[in-house]
């Protein structure tokens, strides 16, 4: 019986996503998921509440994965010789790209898609909280460097938060070849990396 039900949830979920993606929140049609599906509009109701719980439902995979990432990224293991060396940095990026790739219906859906639910709330929510992180990273990347400079503009800190964001959106609207997403990789990993160590005053590996 569990079997069952975790069937109709996964399918509600798949058909969900492809008519929030063809119509966008506000006109997307329980009836028409349902339909798709092969099941009753209540039976939705049995699983989510409204529209808006299965949106949130449907986007919650790369909402925790994108957190999870930017914590794991930014931990109290995390070295500063870790985030000054490019080769590590690259390798980091690739799998970023990876996850981008993997989440790309999900991320346009998110950013360009859902006005008017819940989630369109997760640019200024995740904007808010990796700040609040990033803020606490260098908190103890200090404690660990005293030497290295962490007095840094909040405001720079979440205008870097949201930029990431922009490019994020940019890369799932985008069709790039696995070139182009390997040398933008790189480009950025070089740019990214040089302009954080020149605020730290460290230099780079």
């Amino acid at each position: 019986m569990q079997i069952l039900k975790d069937n109709v949830r996964n399918s509600i979920i798949k058909y969900a996503e492809e008519e929030f993606l063809e119509k966008g929140f506000t006109d997307a049609s329980l009836r028409t998921i349902a339909a798709r599906v092969g099941i009753s509009v209540s039976t939705i109701y049995s699983y989510y509440k409204n529209k808006d719980e299965l949106m949130t439902a449907v986007c919650r995979p790369f909402i925790d994965s994108m957190m999870q990432i930017t914590k794991e990224r930014h931990s109290e293991s995390t070295t500063l010789e870790d985030m000054m060396d490019i080769e590590k940095q690259q390798e980091t990026a690739k799998l970023f790209i990876s996850f981008v790739t993997k989440y790309r219906d999900i991320i346009r859906l998110i950013l360009y898609k859902s006005e008017g639910s819940t989630v369109n709330n997760f640019r200024d929510n995740y904007t808010d909280a990796t700040t609040a992180h990033i803020l606490w990273f260098f908190g103890k990347m200090k404690m660990k460097y005293p030497h290295i400079n962490t007095d840094i503009s909040t405001f720079f800190i979440h205008a870097n938060c949201a930029w990431m964001l922009s490019i994020i959106g940019e890369m799932a609207s985008h069709d790039l070849s696995d070139s182009e997403l390997d040398k933008f990789a790189s480009d950025f990993v070089h740019f990214s990396t040089s302009g954080w160590a020149s605020l730290f005053g460290v230099d780079v590996k």
